[in-house]
């Protein structure tokens, strides 16, 4: 039987869960909205992600053997970022904060590493590019800023996780950033929000520094702007990450 690489996309769609699915249902409000202890079990994501994983080197694979090239117009924007596919997602009770909620997430991808061809080739199917995400941080908990108990911005939180105490006393910054933009009716202005907001966004999400370690936070990403302190700028990456990322590129690339 003949599988070409556009029936192995529809089944890549159906193995794994598209990454707003998980929203369908509510966020989940415990009290009043006082803080609770993130959730110490990951989702179960196999046997999915070795089902979809092997669904991409297939299409990989039947893509370079029919010699099939993507338009010249290049659609991917090069980066040290990869791409993912498809997600599970895993919520936590909202925090309730000075006029407004916070709801930890953490999303863990169905498939990690998304080779170039692939994508470019995901990117022409209808819905495609819905499954498609690119983020280096993709593993880790943030949080989704929501102006009420029902609806969700376009805006998330996420810790400087590279960011190292200088001294005691110090506090760990905490950033915003425009996230899923044209997916959420509400779109936040952080621009907006005033000290006594950003500091019980910080003062809420604290505790979880405690409890869990920074690698199991996602960091903020090089757009994002300070939350609290408000004069907060976000640690650069260092050289050594940043060679290290790019050959790594280079020798995903090169399998191609």
């Amino acid at each position: 039987m003949i599988t070409t690489p556009e029936v192995l996309a529809r089944l890549l769609f159906e193995i794994a869960p598209h990454p707003e699915a998980a929203y369908a249902e509510p966020p989940t409000l415990v009290g009043e909205g006082e803080w609770t202890r993130l959730p110490e079990d990951a989702p179960l994501i196999e046997p999915s992600r070795s089902k979809a994983a092997q669904i991409v080197e297939d299409i990989a694979r039947k893509l370079q053997d029919t010699n099939w090239r993507p338009e010249r117009r290049r659609m991917v924007q090069p980066d040290s970022e990869a791409w993912s596919f498809g997600a599970i997602v895993q919520r936590a009770p909202i925090r309730k904060i000075h006029r407004g909620y916070l709801e930890p997430v953490r999303r863990f991808p169905v498939v990690e590493e998304v080779p170039e061809i692939v994508v470019q080739f995901l990117m022409r199917l209808p819905g495609g590019w819905d499954y498609l995400d690119r983020d280096n941080h993709s593993v880790g908990w943030h949080y989704h800023y929501l102006p009420d108990r029902h609806t969700r911005s376009d805006v998330i939180l996420s810790w400087d996780t590279r960011w190292v105490p200088p001294a005691q006393g110090t506090i760990r910054p905490i950033f915003q950033e425009k996230h899923g933009e044209g997916r959420y009716s509400f779109q936040a202005k952080p621009w907006l929000w005033g000290d006594a907001k950003k500091q019980s966004m910080h003062e809420m999400c604290k505790p979880d520094l405690r409890k869990w370690a920074i690698e199991t936070f996602r960091c903020a990403s090089n757009k994002a702007g300070a939350v609290w302190p408000v004069t907060a700028t976000l640690t650069p990456i260092s050289v050594s990450v940043s060679v290290a990322s790019k050959l790594s590129k280079k020798k995903n690339a090169s399998r191609l």
